[in-house]
Order: structure tokens, then sequence, then C-alpha cells
């Protein structure tokens, strides 16, 4: 039953599987002899038999009585496996164009906005409000500016492959941060160099003593506020994720100016702190 499942795990059927098992131990062999050794039904056992041969794990001698022979397991499956790799990949190439078809075609379709236009959506899990983070750095066109909480340090480590791709984009990203925050230089000394320089050059941080605000603006036009929890503000109740230029607006001028009465970090030194401890 085991070697069945496997079977059918790679990709055939139940009855495609017990047929090539039996034709492996019974050696060349006519349908009728498959047929009782497998338990497939007579009437579907030539129509399993030639499915095989079509997928390479069976070969048929044209005599009468017909005669079929297993081929060797590495060699069927060898064969079989870059088979479908071709399929996948032809397919895969057909969608890939078929998505760009569908980019261009969609940007034509006219959108209606009201100028009180307002949609909020909420994230509570740790699996949910990754896939929020996720979302934001991968639509975002041109700017971010957050004031993380310390129990954001864990999704910006989580993020950081997004975060590089937006770099590249051209995305400016503002990173306020607290004196508790500072554990992320340490995180970020240890990725891989090519990361490590993007981040260097991408990512605008300052320093703020004292500030009870967590809040992100996107874009100028999204807001993400986060919610800590009421007995421990390390730890995250929701994170909820506002469209409204009016409230990011606003917010922005908060931002703004608790960045401009914060202390710039360079990130190159910090990270040769963290690297060299026993530098100073």
């Amino acid at each position: 039953m085991q070697n069945e499942q496997l079977l059918q795990e790679v990709g055939l059927n139940a009855y495609e599987a017990a047929a090539y098992l039996s034709l492996l131990k019974l050696g060349v062999s006519e349908a009728s002899d498959i047929y009782r050794d497998s338990e497939v039904p007579y009437g579907k056992i030539y129509s399993v038999l030639e499915s095989l041969v079509g997928k390479g794990f069976v070969e048929v001698q044209a005599s009468r009585p017909k005669k079929f022979r297993a081929v060797d397991p590495e060699l069927a499956l060898d064969t079989f496996f870059e088979r479908k790799k071709a399929e996948v990949e032809r397919e895969m190439a057909l969608l890939k164009n078929s998505v760009e078809e569908a980019k261009e075609a969609l940007k034509a379709v006219p959108t209606q906005k009201r100028k009180d236009e307002f949609f909020w959506t909420t994230a509570i899990t740790e699996s949910e409000i990754k896939k929020f983070a996720v979302s934001i750095y991968s639509e975002v066109k041109k700017s971010v500016c957050v004031l993380p909480p310390v129990f954001g340090i864990s999704i910006v480590f989580y993020l950081l492959p997004e975060i590089t791709k937006a770099i590249d984009r051209g995305v400016q990203i503002k990173l306020m941060i607290s004196p508790r925050f500072m554990a992320l230089a340490s995180m970020l000394s240890h990725q891989e160099g090519e990361i490590l320089e993007k981040l260097k050059k991408g990512l605008d941080i300052r320093l703020v003593q004292n500030s009870n605000s967590c809040f992100g603006i996107v874009d100028d036009s999204i807001v993400v506020l986060f919610q800590p929890h009421p007995t421990d503000r390390d730890r995250v109740l929701s994170v909820v994720k506002v469209r409204d230029s009016g409230l990011a607006k606003n917010l922005k001028e908060e931002f703004e100016l608790l960045w401009n009465a914060g202390k710039k970090l360079d990130l190159q030194e910090e990270l040769e702190d963290k690297q060299n401890p026993g530098k100073n």
C-alpha cells in the first residue's frame, strides 16, 4: 500500500499504480494475469495499461494476445518527471503571458472614486499581520513612513526581502525607531552582503526618544495603526490598515514633526559597532 501511495503522489491513479506494481513483480505478462494480481477490474485493465504506456511506465508487445513489460522504475520515474517539468514550464510561460495581458487590459478599466472614500481592514493573528505587511511593501509605489512598535522587530526581519524589492523600485523608506528598537541593528548585521548594502542605502532611520504613537503612512493615502495589548505593550493586539487620504495627511504631519526632532541614525556606523563591539 505504501508503494501504491507513493506512485499516486507522483501522478499515477490508483489503478495505474496497482497495475504497474503487479508488472514489476510478475515480469512480462498478459493483461489477464495483471488484472488478477492487481485487482484492477477486467473491464478497465486495457485502458489502464495503455495509459501506463503513454506515461512511459510500461512497454507493450503487439502480439496476440498482447504482452506487457514494466519499464525500470528509475528510468520511468525520471522520464515522467522531466515530461511533467516541461509541461509545467509551458503552463507557467502561458500563465505569465496571460497575467501580463490581464494587467495591461485591467489598467484601462475606469474606476469611480468618491471624495469621501474610506476603507479599512484588520489583522489580528501573527500570520494575518505578516500578510498585511507583505501586501503593503508589495503594493507601495512611492514612500513608506513608519514608527513601529517594539513588537515589530520580528516583522521587519520577516519583511526584509519585500523591503529590498521596494528599495529596488525606488521607494523612499523612513523608519523612526525608539531606543528599545535598536536590537534591529544586531539583526541586520547578520544579513547577506548584497541585502545589507541595499538596506544601508535605502533605509533612512532616525531615533526618537519619547513617543507613545505607533503608526505608518504608505504613499500618502494608506494609514497603518498598531494596537498594542492593553496589559503588555510588547505584544500586538491588532493592526488596522485604513485607506483615507485625509487621515494619512494628518498623520504625515505628525510624523514629520517627530522626524525633524529625531536623531539621524547612521546604519553603517551602527552595524560596524555591532560587528566590532570592542572597537571603542
